[in-house]
């Protein structure tokens, strides 16, 4: 360490067990930047595998992924859960859509007039949530974040946005 500190053991621990394991991708850095969690970009990008582990591990496990460690992100996503997903449409027809989730692609969903889903996805966090009437091709205004453990949407009217948005509830 810069500072002169010698390293927890944990650390320690870490760079041995995961220095073969880690895989540097690009998609780390973007993750660590949209999770807010920059003081790992150092670890990750200027020290051994098991620093950039330690450092992700408590403070941003949804970059163990992207950032090189698939197998402890799917261990870990295991155990950190979230409600699931519940989308209601208030419109008087049929929606489509998609969730999005943080680096791990997105679930399709078909919704009908004043019906609701419910949508298990574990540890991951959300990143978009789009939709649209069956009838237009136009689509809703669409619920966005760069990662939120909210669990309760709804598509629909405002009245003060033309056509329809997807909001958190």
């Amino acid at each position: 360490m810069p500072d002169g500190r010698k390293r927890p053991q944990s650390i320690l621990k870490a760079n041995q067990q995961f220095d073969d394991a880690h895989i540097d991708t690009k998609d780390c850095y973007t993750c660590l930047l949209n999770v807010n969690c920059t003081q790992c970009v150092y670890p990750c990008y200027g020290g051994p595998p098991g620093e950039c582990f330690a450092c992700i591990l408590p403070t941003c496990p949804t970059c163990l992924r992207p950032c090189g460690f698939p197998r402890i992100a799917k261990d870990v996503e295991n155990f950190v859960t979230y409600s699931d997903v519940k989308i209601t449409n208030n419109l008087t027809e049929t929606v489509y859509g998609k969730v999005f989730y943080l680096w791990l692609g997105h679930y399709d969903f078909k919704i009908p007039a004043g019906g609701s889903v419910s949508i298990d996805r574990g540890g991951l966090l959300i990143t978009k949530i789009d939709a649209r009437r069956a009838d237009e091709k136009k689509p809703c205004t669409p619920y966005q974040s760069t990662g939120t453990s909210y669990s309760q949407f709804e598509v629909t009217n405002l009245g003060i946005i033309p056509g329809c948005v997807v909001i958190g509830i």
